[in-house]
Parts: C-alpha cells; sequence; structure tokens
C-alpha cells in the first residue's frame, strides 16, 4: 500500500470530520503517496494538508456528468497507479470509475450495489446511531490503520490571511470579544429562528460587548438579511465574502461562534474555537462537530431525532431553546476564553 487514494464525500461537514484518516495513513505507512478524490465543494478542506499529496476533483453530477467525460477521467486516474483505494462515500459510480481504473484493492462498505467493484467489503457499523465521523473512520481502522488523533483539523494558508485583516484588526480594538454566527443550514428545520438570533446578537453587544460576525454562502444572504433587519446595533456581515480557506482564517480570530447544525460548525470546532451549536431535528450523538471546546445546546420537545419530517410546520425542536439558554451558554463559553 505505498499508492493510496481516498474517495470522499460531498458535503463540508463530513469532510472535514474525515481529515483524522490522513495522519494515521501515514502513521502507518510513512513513504506512502495519499490522494483524495473529492468534488470541488469541499476541495479546500483537504489544501495544505501535510498528510495529503494530491487532491483530485471529481464530480460526477457536474464537470464529469457526461460518459465521454467520465471516461476520460477514467484514464487519467488509470495514468496516476493508485494501488488501493478507500472508498468513503458510497457511490456506485465512484466505485465503478476505480475500478476501471485499475485499482487493484477496492476497499468500501458490504453493499448489494457496489458488490461487484468493490473487492474487499468491510461491514458496516451495526449501531444506529454512531457518530458519522466513527462510521467513516470504521473503514479504515477495520482495514489495520489505526486512528489515534480524532480530532479533525483543516490547515489554513498564508495567501488567506490579508483580505479582512483590517476589519478583524478594527473590531478587535472596537470589542472586548468577537463573535461568528452562522443562521443558516442546509435545511429549514435545523435553523433557529430568525429573530432569536437577532435578540441574542443585540444581547451579546450590549450585555457582553461582543463584535457579531454574520458568515455563510451566497445562498444564505437571504437568512442573514432576515436577521440582520431585526437588530438594534451594528453588526459586520461577510456573508457570501470568503471562501473556506478565508472564512477559515476569520473564525480563527473569534472567541465564539454560535452555528445551526451545519458545515460551518464543524469547522470551526475543528480550528478549536469555542463553538455553540443548536440541535433540533438532528441528533448530536450522530452528527454533532467534534472539536476540543463544543458545546451542544438542545431542549426537550417530545419528537423522534433524527427526524425528516420537512413538512413540519411548528418546529418546536428549534424554538423550545430560549434566547437565554443561548446567552448562558454563549458567556460560559467567552468567560473561559
Amino acid at each position: 500500500m505505498k499508492r493510496i487514494l481516498v474517495v470522499n464525500v460531498n458535503w463540508l461537514g463530513d469532510a472535514i470530520l474525515t481529515t483524522p484518516v490522513f495522519k494515521a495513513i501515514k502513521e502507518k505507512f510513512p513513504d506512502s503517496y495519499v490522494g483524495v478524490l473529492c468534488i470541488e465543494r469541499v476541495e479546500e478542506v483537504f489544501e495544505n494538508n501535510p498528510y495529503i499529496d494530491e487532491i483530485i476533483i471529481f464530480d460526477e453530477k457536474k464537470n464529469h456528468k457526461s460518459i465521454f467525460k467520465k471516461i476520460k477521467f477514467v484514464g487519467k486516474l488509470r495514468k496516476r497507479r493508485f494501488e488501493t483505494v478507500f472508498l468513503i462515500h458510497r457511490s456506485f459510480t465512484k466505485a465503478l470509475v476505480c475500478f476501471l481504473a485499475g485499482i487493484p484493492e477496492r476497499i468500501g462498505y458490504l453493499r448489494p450495489k457496489n458488490i461487484f467493484v468493490i473487492n474487499k467489503s468491510v461491514q458496516p457499523p451495526v449501531c444506529n446511531d454512531i457518530h458519522r465521523q466513527d462510521y467513516y473512520l470504521s473503514l479504515f481502522e477495520q482495514s489495520g490503520i489505526t486512528i489515534k488523533d480524532r480530532l479533525p483539523k483543516i490547515y489554513t494558508s498564508e495567501d488567506k490571511t490579508q483580505r479582512h485583516e483590517d476589519l478583524i484588526s478594527a473590531a478587535h480594538n472596537k470589542y472586548k470579544y468577537l463573535a461568528g454566527i452562522n443562521p443558516s443550514a442546509n435545511w429549514l428545520l435545523k435553523r433557529w429562528p430568525q429573530k432569536m438570533f437577532a435578540l441574542l446578537c443585540d444581547k451579546l453587544i450590549k450585555e457582553l460587548n461582543c463584535g457579531i460576525f454574520f458568515i455563510g454562502a451566497k445562498s444564505d444572504s437571504g437568512t442573514v438579511s432576515a436577521v440582520t433587519q431585526m437588530m438594534e446595533n451594528e453588526y459586520f456581515n461577510l456573508c457570501g465574502k470568503t471562501d473556506v480557506k478565508e472564512l477559515a482564517h476569520l473564525i480563527e480570530h473569534m472567541d465564539l461562534f454560535i452555528s445551526n447544525d451545519s458545515g460551518p460548525a464543524h469547522l470551526a470546532a475543528s480550528l478549536g474555537v469555542p463553538t455553540l451549536v443548536f440541535f433540533g431535528p438532528t441528533s448530536p450523538k450522530m452528527t454533532s462537530p467534534r472539536g476540543r471546546n463544543v458545546k451542544i445546546l438542545e431542549k426537550p420537545h417530545g419528537c423522534q431525532v433524527p427526524c425528516y419530517k420537512l413538512d413540519c410546520v411548528d418546529n418546536v425542536c428549534m424554538k423550545n431553546i430560549s434566547v437565554d439558554d443561548a446567552f448562558v451558554e454563549a458567556k460560559l463559553l467567552l468567560e473561559n476564553v
């Protein structure tokens, strides 16, 4: 196992959770050449990682959608002569691509769909509420790779440190604390009410002299705008103005990060920033961010968790978390900074 490829997942938070595997592979095989295959959306999670030698972009639903482009990609992958591939992602297409590229050892979880393209099947963990990271890492541990350090980690780059430096410096001079705020999530039911975010931010500003930085992708601009319109105090809005590396650099300067269950919460946790995460329809046992200073805030609500009733009109699981609940936890995290 000298040339090893890891086929990774497509989601920011989950991709961050897999980062410990690369250090573990290099510890097991110090002279190995390690590549990661992923989509462009999560590429920056793996950039500058000293345990990764190559990042290969493959997107079966976008840039490599046609049969011709898939065949062309297979040829390019074949030339890289990988000897072993770990298929974290369960995509049949990606497994087939690795099979056609002639990678001799193809390791993945046992699934009827992939039985003919994976030649070393690993039994999935039987626990129904296993944490997503433990599920991913089990693939490697059952293959003889010990993962001693399970804390996720991404590596920021120097060329991403200057763009918002003046703004951060000015905020440090004005406020005692800085807090990053992510009021969005990939589906509506995971979002704490916008009005509550606005009230919490105003309370942090007034009572703790806390500077507020809103973050998010361009698609989150509407959510952030709805929150800021209900606020009484000044804030900094960097929503849609950072890529993953710039966001990571920004979060590193925060004393606190507050978020719904989402990719940015995993990013903050991986950077060691005190992180407060609101949970409702999803299960912290399965998807909570992992880091040294993470606080999960959830309230009893009587519904089954995880819940995927996307047509729910009540969303009591998130509404039960009060502004005072969030403020108390945020204050405790800041007091320990």
